[in-house]
């Protein structure tokens, strides 16, 4: 970039940096207590590699914030973990966990570098999405070596070529159903790991947390999650499909907290509202008239839950405010 014409964050820019930020704090909090817990030598080296991750994104965002004006975030700092705290996952949930973690970093520096502008900053997001590429490709490997990984469904290769010849395509609610496409089966596969993983998350958090209404909060997201796993994993068991297992059996009995409240209701808010954008794309690619009332339920649930999420936030001053635009109205009046 011109040194001599050093154009001024966008909107978009502070956003994606702010809530990197938020993220990637909150990430060193759970992978640096993961890691003090893993036992496998494999586990634990991709773990490091994360943690390291983290740090230098950290550094990269308070440099780029700091040179523009911008007040750097609390966001989460070392007070939220307790990492001699007991251990609460296993080996085998850590690695999903960070494995799903990826996934989510690979879509969102994807859609960053669709909405940045500066050359900086560009560049710095094609690293990010490379390095979150390397650590889902890291993580699913030694899934697969290990032997716990869960392959979606694999289907039979058709004839040919065929195109859709009637709108009974479309059927699910009067009359025979068509088998699911592979499009319907890989959303709803990807959305059952990912509220698998979710509710187990939250089981442990509602073992550990301090607060009453922040454990109440969670036992009634436990119950969402356990709707929306039985739903879709009807929908694929009555296709004669497999579904993910569970991990609740990767959860130890542990019931003190390694994490703030503040930080696992951050990390909840989180999961809920990236389901939102997971079902909704679900519900954008199916045909089948049946399963869109199941992804606008399931959307409904999240929905939901984020406003009681929301105001528990807010109650306890846990939610952080993004920068905002001026308010005009605001200065102009103050010259009155």
């Amino acid at each position: 970039m011109n040194a001599a014409h050093r154009a001024k964050l966008t909107s978009a820019e502070i956003a994606a940096l702010w809530t990197q930020y938020m993220n990637d704090t909150s990430g060193l909090c759970f992978n640096t207590y993961m890691l003090e817990h893993l036992q496998d030598s494999d586990i634990r080296k991709v773990f490091q590699d994360a943690v390291q991750l983290s740090s230098r994104h950290v550094n990269t965002i308070k440099k780029f914030l700091e040179d523009e004006g911008f007040p750097i975030p609390i966001g989460f700092t070392p007070q939220d973990v307790t990492v001699g705290a007991p251990r609460l996952f296993s080996d085998t949930f850590c690695l999903h966990y960070l494995n799903i973690m990826s996934i989510h970093g690979c879509h969102g520096y994807s859609g960053v570098l669709t909405t940045c502008t500066r050359r900086d900053i560009r560049d710095y997001y094609t690293t990010c999405m490379t390095t979150a590429v390397e650590l889902c490709n890291q993580t699913k490997d030694i899934m697969l070596d290990k032997g716990v990984y869960y392959r979606p469904p694999a289907i039979s290769p058709p004839e040919g070529p065929e195109f859709i010849k009637s709108d009974s395509f479309l059927a699910g609610w009067f009359g025979e159903k068509r088998p699911l496409n592979c499009i319907e089966i890989s959303d709803i596969y990807f959305n059952l790991k990912k509220s698998i993983l979710a509710k187990a998350l939250i089981v442990a958090f509602s073992q550990v947390a301090h607060s009453k209404k922040v454990r109440d909060f969670l036992l009634e997201a436990v119950q969402v999650k356990d709707s929306h796993i039985n739903l879709f994993h009807e929908t694929l068991n009555n296709e004669n499909l497999p579904a993910p297992p569970t991990f609740d059996a990767e959860i130890t009995g542990s019931t003190t907290a390694p994490f703030s409240d503040k930080l696992m209701m951050f990390q909840i808010g989180f999961l809920f509202s990236t389901a939102m954008v997971y079902y909704g794309t679900g519900w954008a690619s199916s045909l089948r008239t049946d399963l869109t009332p199941k992804y606008i339920s399931s959307i409904a649930d999240d929905m939901r839950i984020g406003r009681n999420w929301m105001n528990i936030m807010i109650e306890h001053q846990w939610f952080e405010q993004p920068p905002l635009a001026a308010d005009r109205k605001a200065l102009a009046m103050k010259n009155k």
